[in-house]
């Protein structure tokens, strides 16, 4: 396995396919998140919650978020917020959300020296997509999955698989990247490397607790890194 950090000094890894996650890793999407999440806790009688509080749900999907928003909801007011979130979401999904700094950068230069890229999110592919084309960043991707695009979606492996298949690459070259727990566990799964970024929503605690590989601070950390 890889070291996380030695004496300061990133180690690096021979890539030849870097799947990220989204949320939390490319984007910070959590003021959308929270202002579309804020207007269904308001429909159904809940207190609002700030956008850190909303950034605890973010990454297992929106009916898990809704859940932990709203403990206590049967199974009925709860699909129902989630259709309503789903709706509010579309209306607002780039109104304050941006790119970490670096990540331009950084994907302009893999795509330079010919690495191929995907996107596995658990956002909805629709959204996924809605939300790449605004910030201009489609086209670096040979893949883009969400998490309605197959039958399962992470920590099972079977996205992070498929993309491996599709794009013909050596378990051994391709590395997943993210912010959670859930991309670590979903690449130990699929027997790839990880990498963990404590800039997004999650802390570096529960990435190291996760057990991934690498743990970076900085988005252009990867340019040292992925070779």
């Amino acid at each position: 396995m890889h070291e996380r950090l030695k004496e300061n000094v990133l180690e690096t890894m021979e890539t030849d396919l870097i799947i990220f996650d989204l949320d939390g890793t490319l984007i910070d999407s959590s003021e959308d998140i929270a202002l579309a999440a804020n207007r269904v806790l308001a429909d159904l009688g809940h207190t609002k919650m700030d956008s850190d509080r909303v950034k605890e749900g973010i990454g297992w999907g929106v009916k898990t978020l809704l859940e932990k928003m709203m403990p206590g909801e049967g199974a009925e007011r709860i699909e129902y917020a989630r259709m309503k979130f789903l709706e509010y979401y579309w209306e607002n999904t780039v109104v304050n959300t941006y790119l970490y700094k670096g990540v331009r950068e950084t994907i302009d230069y893999f795509s330079l020296i010919n690495k191929k890229m995907a996107v596995v999110t658990n956002k909805p592919i629709k959204y996924t997509e809605k939300i790449l084309t605004e910030l201009a960043l489609s086209r670096y991707f040979n893949l883009i999955i969400g998490g309605d695009s197959l039958q399962n979606r992470k920590p099972h492996p079977e996205p992070v698989e498929m993309v491996i298949s599709s794009l013909k690459v050596r378990k051994e070259r391709v590395v997943i990247i993210g912010d959670s727990p859930i991309d670590c566990e979903t690449g130990k799964r699929a027997g790839i490397a990880t990498i963990g970024v404590e800039y997004g929503f999650r802390s570096r605690k529960e990435l190291e607790d996760a057990g991934c590989d690498i743990i970076i601070k900085d988005f252009l950390d990867l340019k040292k890194i992925l070779s």
